[in-house]
């Protein structure tokens, strides 16, 4: 491991050590701030100062390497969100920012189940019990999730040696529905049509929508679309999925009259005077939208297409950005596009056939 520039105490990176009047302390201080481990002893006590200063070395050498500094699931999982971020940029075991960031959120709930726990005494019993409380809660989908995630830790953990067994392994998924929802044109018009009648930050979220169904974009590509991302040639988007350092994907949607026309309406919106001009689709006052306020926009723009789409006796569901794509992606396929895989910037034409597939009828034609 480096050491502190100016440092000539002799000790690793993160290493610190403190001789008190009565005590000598030292120990390893994680990126975070908290102490990965902590040593003491009577600071009389030479011969026991030596030892745990040769102690403290190693643990923070192991920790360097992505071991934990001790055999608890709380060390452990601390000691993984430390290794994955520790990885060269270029890494193929790195994983991508917005995956990691996903996972934090995920190993948050993972640490409150099992942080208490040794990762020894982990059983296939403590995974069903999560994933069961997961249905409960009716959330059986991000349970399988977690579940998985758990799994790669551990089996990490089983690479340093830190356990011998993964006790994950062959953990039975919850069964899961597969959510089919297709959004229909007219509703994606409806949609549009109330946040006009509502105005304000309705008919921003409202031509959201509609741009995710013609741009095939995921939510968080839209809420932080740019107004730089608009160019002559039509919208330009970087995959949002992609390992730190490397080589972005970008992909340019060309401007169809519908798409210019929406993106037109939106850049007009009148927000407050002294509004930033960055986000398109931004809130009134230029700033992107927090998760918590575009729900609540939504909801609310939602509620009432529902009751106008009740008076007129037409079919309406409320649906969200995340329907959207999925729209996008069979209505291309629907008319036979060859692009669809360059338009989502996947690289698996499974996964684009798999999840976002939609489609009620299939056509095709005879053999002959």
């Amino acid at each position: 491991m480096s050491r502190r520039p100016g440092r000539g105490d002799g000790l690793p990176y993160r290493v610190y050590e403190r001789h008190g009047t009565r005590t000598y302390s030292i120990g390893y201080k994680l990126p975070t701030g908290r102490w990965a481990f902590r040593l003491k002893c009577p600071v009389s006590d030479r011969a026991k100062i030596a030892e745990i200063r040769a102690e403290a070395i190693r643990r923070a050498g192991e920790i360097g390497l992505g071991a934990p500094a001790d055999g608890s699931v709380d060390a452990i999982l601390t000691a993984w969100v430390a290794w994955q971020e520790s990885l060269p940029n270029d890494s193929p075991r790195r994983r991508a920012d917005s995956t990691m960031k996903e996972n934090k959120r995920e190993i948050v709930r993972l640490r409150k189940a099992f942080g208490h726990m040794m990762a020894g005494d982990l059983t296939k019993t403590d995974a069903y019990a999560y994933l069961d409380a997961c249905v409960k809660a009716s959330r059986p989908e991000k349970g399988n999730k977690e579940i998985s995630l758990m799994r790669r830790i551990l089996e990490h953990a089983v690479r340093l040696g830190i356990i011998v067994l993964n006790p994950f392994d062959g953990v039975e998924k919850n069964e899961t529905v597969a959510y089919e929802r297709l959004v229909s044109d007219q509703e994606i018009a409806l949609a549009v049509e109330v946040g006009r009648m509502m105005g304000g930050p309705n008919i921003i979220v409202a031509l959201a929508l509609k741009t995710a169904w013609l741009c095939l974009r995921r939510s968080v590509e839209v809420r932080g679309m740019t107004y730089d991302q608009v160019t002559d040639e039509g919208i330009r988007w970087v995959a949002a999925k992609r390992r730190r350092g490397a080589t972005p994907r970008v992909g340019i949607i060309e401007w169809s009259a519908e798409l210019r026309a929406t993106i037109d309406e939106a850049l007009a919106i009148k927000r407050y005077k002294d509004a930033d001009e960055i986000y398109v689709f931004g809130n009134l006052k230029g700033q992107r939208y927090t998760k918590g306020g575009w729900k609540i926009t939504l909801a609310r723009l939602m509620t009432e297409c529902s009751r106008i789409a009740a008076e007129r006796g037409i079919p309406f569901q409320p649906f969200s950005l995340q329907d959207c794509r999925p729209k996008g992606v069979s209505d291309k396929l629907d008319d036979g596009a060859e692009d669809v895989i360059d338009a989502t910037l996947h690289t698996s034409e499974r996964m684009v056939r798999q999840v976002y597939d939609r489609r009620r009828v299939r056509r095709a034609k005879p053999a002959r």
